[in-house]
């Protein structure tokens, strides 16, 4: 069998985690000197309430080896295993992934594939659904990582943040889109470039801002009228519904899901971060 496996970072409901029997591997959140081992059971709206009270910006880091090396061996025992990870720019665990996949795989016959994902949040959590579903409905490991790799080349997330100096923090935001932002009023509309936060476009005003966003969604969505497009945010709902109706009005898709952003995004986004990801034209 194929088990697909993930981390924190790629947002996905509990619901559904335990519906396809997707592994997710925990992220360590640090608020100064106390740091949490945050997994499926540290809920969104936990976070949210807890970041509002911090004077200090929390990190995150990620999982130890030890804890990912048990995570494979209990999943590989007898199964192949497709790990879908926060991109290598994004985490260490990239990394560390591959060095401790590669050891099982040559010393003991492990069958370990990892695929970066490049995108963070939903681009990264809706495409570990879709191909857990593959793997129910007992798609190969190639197909699954042909299906991965094309949607991670083409697809990004694009997203707006209340304010840019949590990206700028965390050092995952380019300096050329620091220097936009401090134009009067302008609202970059930003994306993940490899890993890396840029600014896709710059709009004045957040309702002029929303309306670029879902005219890049028009612009690019593949197969609108059975598309689904997901709409994220953190702590961020009456914006998330602005953009919804927006893109209701304007794409009509198949289904406009909104999901909540979860503790390892937010650490590094901020509250108030809301965007949109879809599935791109070729």
């Amino acid at each position: 069998m194929i088990k697909i496996m993930t981390d924190l970072s790629a947002d996905i409901p509990r619901e559904l985690v335990d519906e396809l029997d997707i592994a997710v591997l925990p992220f360590y959140i640090n608020f100064g000197e106390e740091s949490i081992l945050a997994d499926m059971d540290y809920t969104a709206d936990m976070f949210y309430e807890k970041f509002k009270s911090l004077e200090e910006m929390p990190t995150t880091s990620q999982a130890t080896p030890g804890i990912l090396e048990d995570m494979y061996r209990d999943l590989g025992k007898d199964n192949q295993i497709i790990h879908i990870t926060i991109p290598a720019n994004g985490s260490g665990i990239v990394n560390t992934a591959r060095n401790i996949s590669n050891q099982l795989i040559e010393e003991e016959g492990f069958d370990i594939t990892i695929v970066d994902s490049s995108m963070y949040s939903l681009g990264i959590g809706a495409n570990v659904v879709e191909a857990a579903r593959m793997a129910q409905k007992g798609a190969t490991r190639d197909e699954i990582i042909a299906y991965l790799n094309e949607r991670f080349e083409k697809d990004r997330v694009y997203f707006i943040v209340d304010d840019l100096k949590y990206l700028q923090k965390g050092g995952r935001i380019k300096a050329t889109t620091m220097v936009v932002s401090k134009v009067l009023d302008i609202k970059p509309i930003l994306w993940s470039n490899d890993g890396m936060v840029e600014a896709f476009d710059k709009v004045k005003g957040l309702k002029r801002a929303i309306s670029k966003m879902v005219d890049i969604a028009a612009e690019k969505i593949d197969d609108a009228e059975n598309a689904t497009v997901y709409v994220l945010h953190a702590d961020a709902l009456k914006s998330a519904e602005i953009t919804a109706e927006m893109i209701k009005n304007k794409i009509n898709p198949k289904e406009v899901v909104i999901r909540k952003v979860g503790p390892v995004i937010t650490c590094h986004a901020g509250v108030g971060v809301f965007g949109i990801y879809f599935k791109h034209k070729g």
